[in-house]
């Protein structure tokens, strides 16, 4: 997918700036590390806060770029990311603004990075922001276009970047790894960054909030990024394999027998290769596709709508025995 200069950009503000601010990872209580090829991941902002923010004036605003860089498709490093303008004038407040796609973990080392930036409207980094943040709603699935979009959203944000000097007012680059790795392992938690080469105290989080020595911080400048692993994906069933299974159940109900099969299989097969699954997700997806089809097929209306996030309710368990064994041969 090509390098991600932004993300290198950054990298190297926080390497410069490693001795002057504090960076701790905070695990979610009771949460494990997550086994290669057996979950997702997904980046969010959880609240951040700029001591100095009043005194930008009311023209300035945070922008804040990041997100998650990953194997995905074979073992070259592919970076899901945004750029939001968040807002926020005072401690305490809640975000969660999501920046990144959940992402299947296919083991290596996961990057989670944000950059924190100075914008104005009036200039060339305001109106990138508009732009990034026009095009949020294309950071899902179908992952690999995603990944396409993300890089060069973040090769022209570099450019104006280049052109304009601008540099983070505060920004982080960590990494993870699978289990065993020697390092941080890939984690459900909360990472924090102070603006400061020493942390005031004890870092805690309460309710979704960043404390120290069990108050809220004040006076200094922080972001608080919250890192979600997950076993399950809410909602397995893309909007392209629910637009298959639509079109699919469609022709079966007109009659087009051939065009019924073709989608069918188009169906069935996209949901058994697709990158935006772990591989033992793969066949639970694809079985219960043609499950939803076959009851069309067979005259019964599917008993689900395939696009809620109803569906992963209706998938068989990863142990099953009903996919042990199962092939794509069986399904087709």
């Amino acid at each position: 997918m090509g390098s991600n200069r932004v993300w290198q950009r950054v990298a190297g503000w926080f390497s410069a700036q490693a001795e002057q601010v504090t960076v701790v990872f905070l695990p979610e209580e009771d949460s494990r590390p997550l086994v290669p090829y057996q979950g997702y991941i997904r980046l969010w902002l959880a609240e951040g806060f700029l001591a100095d923010r009043r005194s930008w004036g009311v023209d300035w605003y945070p922008a804040l770029h990041g997100g998650v860089t990953l194997g995905f498709l074979g073992d070259e490093a592919v970076t899901f990311s945004t750029m939001s303008k968040p807002v926020w004038m005072a401690a305490g407040i809640r975000l969660d603004e999501q920046m990144s796609p959940l992402v299947p973990y296919n083991s290596g080392v996961v990057g989670v990075q944000a950059g924190l930036y100075r914008a104005s409207d009036r200039g060339p980094l305001g109106a990138a922001v508009q732009v990034v943040g026009a095009l949020a709603g294309l950071m899902g699935p179908p992952l690999a276009t995603a990944a396409s979009i993300a890089t060069k959203v973040s090769d022209g944000l570099d450019s104006v970047l280049e052109a304009t000097g601008e540099q983070p007012v505060l920004g982080v680059s960590f990494s993870m790894l699978a289990p065993g790795g020697g390092g941080r392992p890939v984690q459900a938690g909360h990472l924090v960054v102070l603006n400061t080469p020493k942390s005031p105290g004890e870092l805690t989080i309460a309710d979704g909030l960043l404390h120290v020595d069990g108050v809220r911080p004040t006076g200094i400048d922080y972001l608080v990024l919250r890192i979600e692993c997950r076993t399950e994906l809410p909602n397995p069933i893309t909007r392209e394999l629910a637009d298959l299974i639509a079109r699919a159940i469609e022709a079966k109900l007109r009659g087009h027998r051939e065009t019924f099969e073709d989608l069918r299989k188009e169906a069935i097969i996209k949901a058994w290769c697709s990158p935006d699954l772990v591989p033992p997700d793969r066949p639970r997806v694809a079985k219960f596709i043609a499950e939803q089809i076959d009851a069309a097929k067979l005259g019964i209306v599917p008993p689900l709508e395939p696009a809620t996030a109803g569906a992963a309710d209706h998938l068989v368990a990863r142990d099953s025995p009903d996919i042990r064994d199962l092939t794509l041969a069986d399904l087709l």
